[in-house]
Parts: C-alpha cells; structure tokens; sequence
C-alpha cells in the first residue's frame, strides 16, 4: 500500500518556480511566433505576461533561498517539477484562436497551483502566503484579459 507524502513548502515553491520559468519561456514564444491579423496586440499581451512570469520566478526564487532551500536550476527539472505537465506549444502563429487557448490552459493551472499554496500556507507561513495570493491575483487578472479576447 503505497501513501502519497505531501509535499514540503520547499518542493512546492521550486515546482511553481519551474512552472513560472516555462510560462516565462511560452508566452515569450508565443508573443514572437503570433502573425495574422490582430497579432500585434496578442504578442504585445504575450510579452507582457512573459515579464510578469520571469518576475513571479525571481519573487519565487528569492523565496525559496530565504528559507534555506536551493531553488531548481537545471532546465531538465524544470519540465519534471512544474505544477502543469510541459506540452508542445502551438506551431502554427497564424491561429491566433489556439495561441489563446493555450495561454488559457496555462493560466487557469497558475491559479488553481497559487490557490493551493496559498490555503497551504495561510495559517503557517504569512509571506509565502501573500506571495501566493499576489501571483494568482495576477494570473487572475491576465486569464481575463486573454479570455476577453475572444469574446
């Protein structure tokens, strides 16, 4: 019989710090692969976010080295430890409809992951706790400027 152990505060700021590095990457690359109409605008959105994810990887980072842990490094881990299983981007620039419902996919699994930690944390760690609550009020935020986009 096998029991699942929970994970330590450690192991679940450094899979949000590997699955905020990725969404970093993503949203460069997609802000950069967009073409067709209205691209300009949905790229422009695109690296805004992928600012925002480097930001929350560096506020994780910080984080994980205030509590005296290493944070992960090697871009081989970062696939294995992010809270949302890496998958093929998009290929294709020109469907814009898919750019989106990507970037949905990835921000819905940002705010279930952040609203996790923070219940984790509430009672037991206040500034990982509001770390949590910052970044998923912003992932909040971005998932409704992309869903308005298609709208």
């Amino acid at each position: 019989m096998s029991v699942k152990k929970e994970s330590t505060l450690l192991e679940d700021l450094n899979q949000a710090l590997a699955g905020e590095t990725l969404a970093a990457f993503r949203y460069l690359y997609l802000s950069r692969i967009a073409n067709g109409i209205n691209s300009a605008h949905l790229s422009s959105i695109f690296q805004e976010i992928a600012k925002e994810e480097w930001a929350h990887a560096s506020t994780l980072m910080g984080r994980i080295i205030q509590l005296g842990g290493v944070p992960v490094a090697r871009p081989a881990e970062w696939e294995k430890r992010s809270f949302l299983p890496y998958y093929e981007p998009p290929r294709r620039g020109n469907d814009l409809k898919a750019l989106i419902k990507d970037s949905l996919k990835l921000e819905r699994a940002s705010i279930d992951f952040f609203q996790k930690l923070a219940l984790k944390t509430r009672d037991s760690d206040l500034i990982t706790y509001r770390m949590a609550m910052d970044v998923m009020a912003e992932e909040a935020r971005d998932e409704q400027r992309i869903s308005a986009l298609v709208e």
